[in-house]
């Protein structure tokens, strides 16, 4: 999925669900009345019938309001030997010298999560996590697991399809950006997990964002991370 997104349910910014969640197309039914109605030489009987028979056909497509199931993802577990040692990098909502720019922080009425690129993820891996942390007082900003292994990065606000995300210390099962007190810097520190096996999809569903943090660490056979810092004006 490309592009920008989120879902978010945040109050008191503007709202950003169209992003991520896919837009539904309609069929709208369409019958060709050209013939019909300059065909002089049809009967009222034979006419009455084709527009019945339209009708009833576009009723029943509009009828069928399921929508299409969603395409199961599968988990392939990587085989081939990394190039490179395993690495998370920045990609879109960073400057030149590391830090984050006010677009993807508290001081933008979007908050858009950032771009990261995964590099070397090691063979062996079944799927890859995500955690930001503010390293000035230990909360937890953003929690996402669900991500293929073979992806090769996460695009700035954007959910990978399989990924989901997971409550963070501000009450919010979604990216929140830094915010820290005004005048002061503060630091986060983004991981990248490698996992040996899929998670369950009950996995932080019943702990406290810490509690969640801490089993990625212990269930992780590698880890890449980097510390961004922003200072609020």
């Amino acid at each position: 999925m490309a592009g920008f997104r989120s879902t978010r349910c945040r109050i008191g910014k503007s709202p950003t669900s169209e992003f991520r969640k896919p837009i539904r197309t309609l069929t709208v039914c369409r019958t060709e009345y050209g013939s019909i109605m300059n065909s002089r030489l049809l009967s009222l009987g034979v006419v009455s019938a084709t527009a019945l028979l339209a009708i009833t056909a576009c009723s029943s497509s509009a009828g069928q309001t399921s929508s299409p199931s969603a395409p199961a993802v599968v988990y392939s577990r990587t085989t081939a030997t990394p190039t490179g040692p395993f690495a998370l990098g920045r990609g879109q909502g960073f400057d030149p010298a590391g830090a984050f720019v006010p677009l993807m922080t508290c001081d933008s009425p979007h908050d858009y999560s950032p771009g990261l690129t995964f590099h070397g993820v090691p063979a062996g891996t079944a799927q890859l996590a995500l955690s930001m942390v503010d390293l000035n007082n230990h909360k937890v900003h953003w929690l996402q697991v669900g991500l293929p292994a073979t992806t090769s990065g996460s695009p700035a606000h954007t959910l990978t399809l399989g990924a989901r995300e997971l409550m963070n210390d501000l009450g919010e099962a979604t990216y929140d950006g830094p915010c820290p007190p005004a005048g002061q810097t503060h630091r986060y520190e983004l991981t990248l997990y490698a996992l040996a096996d899929a998670l369950p999809a009950s996995f932080g569903q019943h702990t406290t964002p810490s509690q969640t943090l801490q089993s990625l660490r212990n269930a992780a056979h590698a880890t890449a991370s980097f510390v961004a810092p922003y200072t609020r004006r």
